[in-house]
């Protein structure tokens, strides 16, 4: 008999439950700082003080009904059979933001996709794109189903392709997300730490050499550096943002209670919300909110680890570390650790095209967790090291398991294969492959 995949990690199921309920948490505890931080501006502006939280459930209504089918279907089918049309329809959407005819400016940048009633980001929805194509091709490089250099030139041009496109709205802040997650995926599918730390060092220098061209993003950083240099202009916002992080001291003035909201600090439900947070709830609030997205890095890697194959593990792991950088993305700019790349924070932040991208990610990790638990064999708990065989009339040879596919085991396969580099592989008489590790003991004693 034929098993296709890899040897499997069952774990229960437990880690999926606990990734939707927490993944709920979050959404929901997202809602009411919105609710909160939004409030003023929407009676500022004649409206309902619900205004903006109403809008936010009705994208998240949208987001629900897309990550329910994503989760429900088997990720083979967004990750390889669909992959080529969402590509297509992700580097489309990204070109026609760069034109007249769809392209809305907001803030400096041209990111927005708005054609009638349609007002979306496309760069929010190329991130999901991106990492099923990176999963992909790390694949494909990792199991060796084709040669490296083909491999290579097709995901340099699939990946290429819509990160310049970003690039030119320009959206720095997306591209440093891809990038880093793309890092995280190569460690994991088992590439040695310093390729990993030279791929991402060599995108971090690329995007620190286009930033530097702009005056736009030269301004940020030196914003970031010292805000009071613009104290009523461009280093406004920190400073606010700033002013709110210290008015909240260790457990905050408490929910709905927040003065920065009072117009000012600006887009505190959406890029700031974490200051509201810090204000409202405390150092203790912002530290259980980055608890909580540990949490979930844990729960994504846990599913990930038993994934029924590569592309699976990629993808859940992928999926949350790409959650989790970009809420590092967004903490690290409003702390000016780093300059503002207007990211929101997952779950948190008020966005329609946040949202969905967020839940359509989290979707995908779930789908990888649904198919690990349907296809995992029975006695794949009793027997970890079980190996599937295939008969013929001259024997029996190994087809699938008989071993791990952590990333410790990958790589330490990888530093096995490159110190026995005399291996070969020959056919025998009777047809079968058998590959050969070096010359017999016979040979070595005649030597």
């Amino acid at each position: 008999m034929r098993q296709e995949g890899r040897s499997y990690q069952t774990s229960g199921g437990w880690e999926s439950i606990a990734f939707i309920l927490l993944c709920a948490a979050l959404l929901v505890f997202g809602l009411l700082m919105i609710y909160s931080a939004s409030s003023i501006v929407a009676l500022t502006a004649g409206e309902s003080p619900a205004a903006y939280v109403v809008t936010q459930l009705k994208n998240t209504a949208l987001g629900l009904v897309l990550a329910l089918i994503v989760a429900f279907n088997d990720y083979h089918t967004w990750s390889e059979r669909l992959l080529a049309p969402i590509w297509v329809v992700t580097v489309i959407m990204l070109g026609l933001v760069l034109t007249n005819l769809a392209g809305a400016d907001a803030y400096g940048a041209t990111r927005w996709f708005s054609l009638g009633p349609i007002h979306l980001q496309p760069s929010e929805f190329a991130k999901a794109t991106l990492l099923m194509c990176a999963a992909f091709f790390i694949q494909q490089l990792f199991e060796g189903q084709e040669d490296l250099q083909p491999v290579l030139v097709r995901a340099g041009i699939v990946m290429g392709i819509p990160l310049l496109l970003i690039l030119l709205e320009p959206d720095k802040g997306t591209v440093l997300i891809v990038c880093v997650t793309t890092a995280i995926m190569l460690f994991v599918a088992g590439m040695p730490m310093k390729v990993v730390l030279a791929v991402a060092a060599g995108a971090l220098l690329i995007i620190a050499v286009l930033a530097m061209k702009d005056e736009y993003s030269r301004r940020r950083i030196m914003i970031m550096a010292n805000p009071w240099l613009d104290e009523y202009g461009d280093g406004y916002q920190l400073i606010q943002g700033r002013y709110a992080f210290g008015s909240g001291g260790l457990f905050g003035v408490g929910i709905g209670n927040s003065r920065q909201k009072y117009s000012y600090l600006p887009m505190a439900h959406n890029d700031f919300i974490f200051a509201v947070i810090g204000e409202e709830l405390g150092l203790v609030g912002t530290m259980l909110v980055l608890v909580a997205f540990l949490a979930l890095l844990y729960l994504g890697f846990r599913i990930a680890r038993s994934a029924p194959d590569l592309a699976g593990c990629l993808i859940a792991s992928g999926g949350v570390s790409m959650l989790v950088v970009q809420l590092l993305v967004n903490v690290c700019g409003v702390l000016g650790i780093i300059p503002l790349s207007g990211k929101p924070i997952p779950f948190l932040s008020y966005g329609g095209s946040s949202i969905m991208t967020t839940l359509v990610l989290a979707a995908l990790v779930v789908s990888v967790a649904r198919t690990s638990k349907a296809s995992a064999p029975a006695t794949a708990g009793a027997r970890p090291s079980f190996r599937v065989y295939e008969g013929g009339q001259s024997g029996f040879r190994v087809i699938e398991g008989g071993g791990s596919t952590t990333p410790e085991s990958l790589r330490a396969s990888r530093d096995f294969a490159a110190t026995h580099t005399r291996g070969r592989v020959s056919v025998g008489s009777n047809g079968m492959r058998r590959i050969d590790l070096g010359p017999s003991a016979g040979e070595r004693l005649r030597r």
